[in-house]
């Protein structure tokens, strides 16, 4: 808990310096394999890994894949994604059974802190602006927050030191807090996909009938295996997909496709390797593979 935390909030050029962009998960009495499963992991991709050979597979060959690392302290996992911000949009399903945090910073969009118990988000907030909270119970953390530095009756926002007030906060919710050092070793690794997890969907309620419409769309309706998962859906019965079976494996081609038409914008040496034909069909893949997961997860909505 007396560690140095000043890494979270350093800036390129510093040492130590882990991004500005990571995203870190709490998860109690979980084990850091079954944490990885639990956001997704996808079992052929496990090894393990620095940050830096992390960073590395972010380009267009490897499908700009989310990479999460794992770390055992105490009773607890410590997840890590350098670069990612996937982690806090999952902490409701690496929650279930159990509690998690997650905290995310990201310099040039949102930042945030969330604590969740068995699938529901108890206290969530931006670091900067910690007076703008929700939950179920958004003043649970007062206390603690007060502890960790934050002033969370201000209006203001609190721009300086706000990651590392973050994790402090993290620690004292946990009882544990890792260092930059065993964040930065070689850790078990795997990509992730958000689609084989049980997190709550984030489309709409036409997602049978949005799904459907782009199955025809794209002439997708003899892939194996969807149109009974898409009927078991309509009836109300549970569909889980496992990432190692027919069905899973082209859930997870049609992700790879979507992230490549949406990242290799931003990428120079990825621009220009997808006409933009092939970038509007990536972009309907990830509009399909949402639906599916609104339509597949409705006991979730």
């Amino acid at each position: 808990m007396r560690h140095d935390l000043s890494w979270a909030d350093a800036h390129p050029g510093s040492h130590p310096f882990l991004g500005e962009i990571f995203s870190l998960a709490f998860v109690r009495g979980v084990e850091p394999l079954d944490a990885l499963t639990r956001v997704g992991a996808l079992p052929d991709t496990l090894a393990r890994r620095t940050p830096e050979e992390v960073s590395r597979l972010h380009e267009y060959d490897h499908g700009y894949p989310e990479v999460v690392s794992a770390l055992a302290l105490g009773e607890w996992t410590v997840l890590c994604q350098p670069t990612g911000f996937e982690l806090t949009h999952l902490v409701d399903a690496l929650s279930r059974g159990t509690e998690a945090v997650a905290l995310l910073r990201h310099d040039y969009a949102s930042p945030g802190f969330t604590h969740a118990v068995d699938g529901a988000v108890v206290t969530g907030f931006d670091p900067k602006h910690p007076g703008r909270r929700y939950g179920t119970d958004p003043d649970r953390l007062l206390p603690l927050m007060r502890e960790a530095g934050f002033e969370p009756d201000s209006t203001a926002g609190q721009y300086d030191h706000s990651t590392s007030r973050a994790l402090r906060l993290a620690g004292l919710v946990t009882g544990v807090v890792p260092t930059f050092d065993q964040l930065t070793a070689p850790l078990p690794s795997a990509h992730i996909d958000p689609w084989f997890t049980r997190t709550r969907p984030r489309t709409t309620a036409d997602a049978h009938d949005l799904a459907e419409r782009i199955v025809a769309e794209l002439h997708l309706g003899s892939t194996p295996g969807l149109a009974p998962a898409l009927a078991a859906a309509r009836r109300g019965d549970p569909v889980v997909v496992s990432p190692d079976s027919e069905l899973g494996g082209h859930v997870r081609e049609w992700s790879s496709t979507a992230r490549r038409a949406s990242w290799s914008l931003n990428d120079p040496g990825g621009r220009h390797r997808m006409t933009d034909e092939e970038r509007h069909r990536g972009y309907r893949l990830g509009h399909l593979v949402q639906a599916l997961a609104a339509a597949f997860r409705a006991d979730l909505a």
